[in-house]
């Protein structure tokens, strides 16, 4: 199934509040095995919200499930809008407006509420209602021409409420193959050079999806694959993991907190830092075997980190350069660092 996701709330565009609910709905299509390939947040306008609605079908999208616009005001559209694309009637239903009543008077502790909050009991004909027991929106499932619309309330709590316990077992029906993912970390190594070593082995792929993802710590080599069972997508991608380990070998970290690993090996530092920044409190200056020596350098485009590290016999040099201003990218400067002390002390 194409899976679409619409976010519906001018303040999401006005950056007021952190659209946590698409990670969400995201997360559940991939463990239903639903294909996502766009994700929209438009304001409270009608017209703008039907032409998304209009875009996501044209494009091959199957369903489009909406957060947001199911309140009591006038500008919370998005049920009745829904059900105006699909060509569908709208209902009054007497027991979901008894359960706003109970709940709007509950939570307000009044005898009776405004007329308004009557808006929420209607809903598109013959549609599947997913009830919201802590809000008084409650979600739906309308489907007409082989096009399903799924309507949820905006606030976080109240969605991921909805979507764990009514959403996803009504989905169950639908599901496919999931998507299984598996990582491989590295250090020491750039995304574009990381790339060209395995380009052979990601162009060369049909069914296995490999994408690079960067940080300033690591690049993380992720391998998708669409599977029935765990032991069925092992299985899958079991020859080409192997292949990218044996291109990516020498760069991989079993555990990403390579920190964490020096620090089983060597108890400390022993530092001299000539620079004009201070190194992050891993890096305990207690008279520990490994010595730092930091100096530093300018450049045009920003600053040069000349590193020397002395471990027993051992000594290293490299220079670490960084645009701007090395205080500005200090998690780099000290991924590089630790990746470099790991090498050493080895």
């Amino acid at each position: 199934m194409n899976v679409e996701i619409i976010n519906v709330g001018t303040e999401l565009l006005l950056g007021e509040i952190v659209n946590t609910n698409a990670t969400y709905l995201q997360k559940m299509c991939k463990e239903l095995g639903f294909n996502v390939f766009f994700q929209t947040v438009v304001g409270d306008n009608p017209q703008r919200f039907l032409d998304c609605l209009d875009i996501a079908f044209n494009r091959g999208c199957d369903c489009v499930i909406t957060t947001g616009g199911l309140g009591p005001t006038e500008d919370d559209l998005t049920k009745e809008l829904s059900a105006k694309y699909l060509g569908l009637e709208m209902i009054f239903d007497e027991d979901e407006a008894k359960k706003v009543n109970d709940k709007c008077c509950f939570v307000t502790q009044l005898d009776k509420v405004s007329d308004n909050n009557f808006k929420q009991a209607y809903f598109p004909k013959n549609c599947y209602v997913l009830d919201n027991p802590i809000g008084t929106a409650n979600g739906c499932v309308m489907s007409k021409d082989k096009k399903m619309i799924v309507n949820l309330p905006g606030p976080p709590k109240e969605m991921t409420y909805v979507v764990d316990h009514q959403l996803k077992p009504y989905l169950e029906k639908y599901r496919q193959a999931k998507i299984y993912t598996y990582d491989l970390v590295t250090q020491g190594i750039g995304e574009s050079a990381a790339a060209t070593l395995i380009d052979d082995i990601v162009q060369s792929q049909k069914d296995i999806s490999i994408a690079l993802y960067a940080s300033e710590e690591y690049v993380r080599v992720r391998l998708g694959v669409k599977a029935k069972h765990q032991s069925e997508a092992d299985e899958f991608v079991k020859q080409t993991k192997k292949m990218i380990e044996e291109k990516l070998k020498g760069y991989l970290v079993e555990n990403p907190n390579l920190f964490e690993e020096v620090m089983k090996k060597v108890n400390g530092f022993t530092i001299l830092n000539e620079c004009d920044f201070l190194l992050s409190d891993y890096f305990v200056n207690n008279g520990g075997p490994v010595f730092i020596h930091l100096t530093l350098k300018e450049h045009p485009l920003g600053e040069i980190v000349h590193v020397l590290l002395k471990y027993k016999e051992k000594e290293i040099s490299f220079d670490i350069p960084l645009l701007v201003k090395a205080s500005l990218s200090l998690s780099k400067l000290e991924s590089k660092l630790i990746y470099q002390i790991d090498q050493l002390i080895r």
